[in-house]
Order: C-alpha cells, then structure tokens, then sequence
C-alpha cells in the first residue's frame, strides 16, 4: 500500500466515523417513509465504509480506536431539521463524497483498495439517483428555467480580448457556481442549527460567524445567477427546528462544520478555474479568502479543545 492508499483509506475511515453518529439522529427524526428508506441505504453504505476501511488499514498494520463514538451521541430522538432539509444535506453530502472519491480513485495502484473505492462509488451513485428522484416526488428540486443564446462572433481583431470580458456568465461558468452556491446554502442552515444548541461558547462564536460568512456567500453567488438570468433559492435555515438542548457534543458539531469546509473550498477553486472572466475569477477568489480564514480560525479552535482527530504521520529522519 503506498501512501495515496492510506491516506484516502484514512480520511474515508475518519469522516465515515464522524458522519455515522450524524446519521443515527437523521434516521430516529426523519418523519417521511421514503426518506427513511434512504436514510437506511445511505447507513449501511457509510457502516461498510468505516468497516472495510479500518479492516484494510488494520490488515496493513495500521490500528486506532475510532475518534467518535456513542459518547458524541447525547440524544438521537431530538429533531433538529425538518425533512427537507435532511434530504438538502444529504445531498450535499453524498454528492461532494462521490466528487472525493472518484479524485482519489484515479490516484489508486492497490487493486483491493481500488475495488472497494469502485464499490463505494457504485453505491453513491444509486444513493444520488434516489435522492434526486426524492427531492423530484416532493416537488423540492430546485430547477430554476433559464433563456440562452450562442456566443457572438468575433469578427475585430482588436476588441476581441476585451469583448470576452465584457459578457455576461457563459453556460460552464453559471454550471460550476451551483454546488458552491448549494454548500453555502447547507452551511447557513448547519452554523444556524448548532449555533442555538452548542454549549462552549468559542464554539458558539465559531458556528456564528460561519452563519455569517455562508449567507454572505450565498447572497454573493445568488446575486450574480440572478445578474445572469438565471433565478436561485436560499434560506435553507427556515427549516431548522427550535432545539432547547443538543442531541451532538460539542466536538461532534464542530468537526463536522470542519469537515464540510474544505469542500466549500474545493467547490470555489473548481468554479474559478473554469472562468476566463477577470472580474469573476476575483469575486470567486475573494470568497475563497474567506473560507480559509475560517477554516483556520476552525482549526486553531479544534487544536485547542483538543478536539482535532490528526491524520497519522508519515516516519522520516530529519538532518
């Protein structure tokens, strides 16, 4: 095993861990009989993932206790999201792992480990259909009509840089903003939720100012689809629930904030590399700052309450 294979292996064992506990209080919450049954094929796909991979990284000699456990689950029956939003996060969730995977996937040499990430994958990709099919029986999905014209000819050499840049959005660069837009739209709803019910107060700050930053990024991306032509919806929080305690530790909200963060990340940077258009790339670029700012001030709190699961360390001498 090379170290692509036990890195991926690692960080699929770890956020698996992490989600496992998540998923117990959407399962006792969900109300809708269809969502439950999705709730159930996702469970048992995300139990094997832990599974396999800690027995693989096990047989490599590799053992650790898992970071998360019923400990981080304080009460599994307390309802904090309504059905539609359980469905938005799930979504976002297993549409950004199976983005993940099939990344690392390519970067495999191991034909065990190779085969189950295919498995994993295979599975995803039938979890999405029903999510999708899901969100359409319920009239949820977000499917907004738009009008569309080809690009204009180009006929003067000299104004042809500059006319690339005063255009609207083209079709690939409206297509890679949805899924920040989307991410951005989970995120208020998640910050909003764990905001009310966290009981460390640095926490606390931390979920409020991610509330902050997610509707501002929402808004930002929402107002340039809109300047585009093209209609979005937000206000995911609406549909969190009024909690008077937490059914997750504090360390279990806020490694799952960070845990979703990078995505954020990855999703802007993929939006930027597919624009041509100066003033865009910078909006987007811009957003990215502010994610990593978060991301760092997240870290340094998950340092502090000792609350960070730190992936395991390559042996190296040092001269």
């Amino acid at each position: 095993m090379n170290v692509n294979e036990f890195g991926f292996l690692w960080y699929l064992q770890s956020s698996s861990n992490m989600v496992n506990i998540f998923l117990k209080n959407l399962i006792d919450t969900a109300e809708d009989k269809d969502l439950r049954s999705v709730l159930d094929e996702i469970n048992s796909l995300s139990s094997f993932q832990e599974k396999e991979a800690t027995k693989i990284l096990n047989d490599s000699g590799y053992n650790e206790t898992p970071f998360f456990s019923e400990v981080d689950l304080y009460n599994s029956s307390i309802k904090l999201f309504t059905d539609q939003l359980i469905i938005e996060i799930l979504k976002h969730i297993t549409g950004n792992g199976m983005r993940v995977l099939a990344s690392q996937y390519s970067e495999l040499a191991d034909m065990n480990v190779k085969k189950f990430f295919s498995e994993v994958l295979t599975k995803l990709i039938q979890i999405d259909e029903s999510l999708l099919g899901l969100l359409k029986e319920k009239n949820l999905l977000q499917n907004s009509p738009f009008l569309y014209m080809k690009a204009h000819e180009r006929e003067s050499k000299l104004f042809k840089v500059i006319s690339t840049q005063l255009r609207p959005l083209n079709a690939v660069e409206l297509g890679h903003m949805y899924s920040p837009l989307q991410c951005n739209n989970v995120g208020v709803a998640l910050c909003a939720a764990f905001a009310d019910i966290v009981k460390d107060e640095e926490s606390k700050q931390l979920f409020n100012d991610g509330k902050k930053l997610a509707f501002h990024q929402a808004a930002t991306l929402s107002d340039i689809f809109r300047e585009n032509g093209v209609s979005t919806t937000t206000g995911l929080e609406s549909f969190v629930h009024n909690a008077h305690e937490s059914p997750f530790s504090d360390r279990l909200m806020t490694n799952l904030i960070m845990f979703l963060n990078p995505i954020g990340i990855i999703n802007l940077q993929n939006a930027a590399v597919s624009s041509y258009k100066k003033n865009h790339v910078k909006i987007l670029s811009e957003l990215m700052e502010q994610v990593q700012s978060f991301s760092e001030k997240g870290f340094k709190l998950l340092v502090k309450k000792g609350w960070f699961n730190e992936p395991p360390l390559t042996s190296r001498s040092i001269k």
